[in-house]
Formats: structure tokens, sequence, C-alpha cells
């Protein structure tokens, strides 16, 4: 079965079995998840790792994407998604807490601006190709995303602690301080 990197086209490690889907010329398959539907075959995916993907999605074209992830995967496969976690970065803002963005990895547009053009520009991250983030997420409202799509057994996960020891590896989880990190099954149906 097929194991999808989506998203994965900068400076993601080539891992055996692992496909890379990008908009990138570096992606093994390029497509505009957003737009297209992925180019496998249904239920032909075992595994799906997205990491700090989705926040470029537009929320009209989400629902989409996580239909695609769907499709593709096999009745039991897993998705696992990195997201930038908005409930750290409003903490942070309303904790006046600029060593939160300093400490971000999420690249700022201006390192010198107030507290508010730190958060402004953790949202709206504009350092990716193509789109900029145009959707933040905090946990429920990715597990209700996920949930509406007919994902099953969502939960909270951790930096490098999926329930798959592959996805614990060091060539998947690459952004351990603002990152939501939630683990999915495509249910049997």
């Amino acid at each position: 079965m097929l194991k999808l990197n989506v998203g994965g086209g900068k400076n993601h490690a080539r891992v055996e079995g692992w496909t890379i889907v990008d908009l990138r010329d570096s992606a093994d398959v390029r497509v505009d998840i957003a737009k297209a539907p992925l180019p496998f075959a249904d239920g032909s995916v075992s595994n799906i790792f997205s990491s700090h993907t989705l926040e470029h999605i537009r929320p009209q074209e989400l629902g989409h994407v996580l239909a695609e992830f769907r499709r593709v995967l096999a009745p039991g496969g897993r998705l696992r998604i990195g997201v930038p976690d908005i409930a750290l970065a409003t903490t942070a803002y309303v904790n006046n807490d600029r060593s939160f963005f300093e400490a971000s990895d999420l690249t700022p547009h201006d390192a010198s601006a107030p507290l508010g053009g730190l958060l402004m520009s953790w949202f709206y991250s504009t350092s990716a190709v193509g789109n900029g983030h145009v959707h933040c997420f905090d946990e429920t409202y990715l597990r209700h995303w996920l949930e509406q799509e007919g994902f099953t057994q969502v939960k909270r996960s951790a930096y490098r602690m999926s329930d798959s020891a592959e996805l614990r590896s060091e060539h998947f989880d690459r952004h351990p301080k603002d990152t939501l990190f939630m683990e999915a099954l495509r249910s049997a149906a």
C-alpha cells in the first residue's frame, strides 16, 4: 500500500516507501490538493502524514481535501496532521509572551513588530509556495473537521508521539514548538 507525505515538498527527508505529494517541483506527485482529486485509487493508501499544510487550504476547500484523504485511505488507515496551534499563539498574545513568537518555527514578517504584529505574522505566514496561511486551527476545530468528514478515533497527539512507530522517527514531525498534532483513522464504512 502507498504511504503519502502530503505537503512534504519543502525540505522533508525522502523516506523509502513514502510518496511526497505537493505543489512544489520537488514532489514525487505534483498536485494542488485544494483543487484536484488525489491521483490514487480508493483505499490504496495505508498512511497519510501532513505537516504544516492544511493552514494553506481555505476553509471552503478543506472539506474536499479531507474527503480525498478519506477516499484514498484504506479502512483503518491512519492520518497524522500537524498544523500551527492557534490556541498556543492566542494564549501567548493574551499573556504578553513575546518569547513564544521569538521561538516559533514560523518566520515572522517583521521580528521587531509589536506583539500584535507578531501574532498577525504568525497567523498569516507567507513563507510558503502559493498561499500563505489562510486557515487557523485549535484542537476542537480540527477535530470537528475530521469527524465531519468521517474520520474516527480522532485524538490529539504530540511531537514524535504518533501511535505509529514509523511516524515517530525524525523524518516526520519537524515543528515541536507551536504545532497541534492530531491523528485519526478512516472508518471501515
